[in-house]
């Protein structure tokens, strides 16, 4: 209906409002107002009652839900009356191994996250970084030392704990652990893990939030995120090692994405908005970075 007014990912929720995924950025804070749109994951992560639906119609509006491929429950927000328009929220086209690959949708007016949205970002396989994670594990147990992996703890503390716990020991940070049994408890498979305790002698990975760093002195740290790609990243953290692995698309994803989804209209928003909308442009598609 013409006028309704839709909040994407506010803060403060009123009326109509969407949360793409369960990270404290993006989701709300205090009560939500009306009607908030989120899915079944998302809403379990948080801890709001509800199933979530994927597809209904408020406000002579029809709305759907589509996997964003971001973290575990991480939705775009597909709104068609007429026209068809698409907020990505978070977005990773290709997914990870604990959320399926992002939904296209053929859209007149896309909204895309452009965090990584400059061509300097192009992310190398997760199987090879996984590798390298594993070899440096390895190296660290052979010298006596205990590895110690800086990881968000909703998200990247999971993909990491399924991505490496068939070949190395995973101890998990209380932090992480909670999500950790969120997850398992939406029916996913992390692997095998244990929590972090504190004298446990043996060869084993922590996986631990980066606003801990600093209790890990002494040992040997990387920083895994998308960010490693920056120069002089381990340095920039304070940290020995930093590996590049994303929950977000990378720059040649963010334009498969754009090419698949043929809109009329690109916004752009967040990180790199004013390149990607640059390169969109080159490319013939209509571009604007809010």
């Amino acid at each position: 209906m013409k006028g309704t007014r839709i909040f994407l990912d506010p803060r403060r929720p009123e009326g109509l409002s969407f949360t793409s995924h369960a990270h404290s950025d993006h989701a709300p804070r205090g009560p939500v107002g009306e009607r908030l749109i989120a899915s079944k994951e998302t809403r379990g992560l948080l801890g709001f009652p509800g199933e979530g639906e994927r597809e209904f119609q408020a406000h002579g509006l029809r709305f759907r839900i589509l996997n964003a491929g971001h973290i575990l429950g991480s939705s775009q927000l597909c709104v068609e009356d007429g026209f068809t328009l698409v907020y990505t929220g978070d977005m990773n086209l290709a997914g990870g191994l604990t959320t399926g690959k992002a939904e296209v949708p053929r859209c007149d007016v896309l909204i895309l996250e452009a965090t990584f949205g400059s061509p300097r970002y192009v992310f190398p396989p997760r199987a090879e970084v996984l590798k390298e994670i594993r070899d440096w594990a390895e190296e660290c147990f052979a010298k006596g030392r205990r590895p110690v992996l800086l990881a968000y703890a909703l998200g990247k503390a999971q993909e990491l704990t399924r991505g490496l716990s068939g070949g190395l020991e995973i101890r998990v940070h209380e932090t992480a652990l909670k999500f950790h049994q969120r997850y398992e408890s939406l029916g996913v498979n992390l692997g095998r893990y244990a929590p972090y305790e504190d004298g446990e002698d043996g060869d084993y990975v922590v996986i631990t939030p980066p606003g801990t760093k600093g209790r890990w002195e002494g040992h040997p740290r990387a920083m895994v995120s998308g960010w490693a790609l920056d120069g002089n990243a381990a340095r920039r953290y304070g940290v020995e090692e930093a590996f590049p692995v994303s929950d977000h698309s990378d720059f040649p994803s963010l334009l498969e994405y754009v090419e698949k989804a043929q809109p009329q209209v690109v916004y752009t928003v967040h990180g790199s908005a004013g390149e990607l909308s640059a390169e969109l442009r080159a490319r013939g598609f209509y571009s604007v970075p809010l």
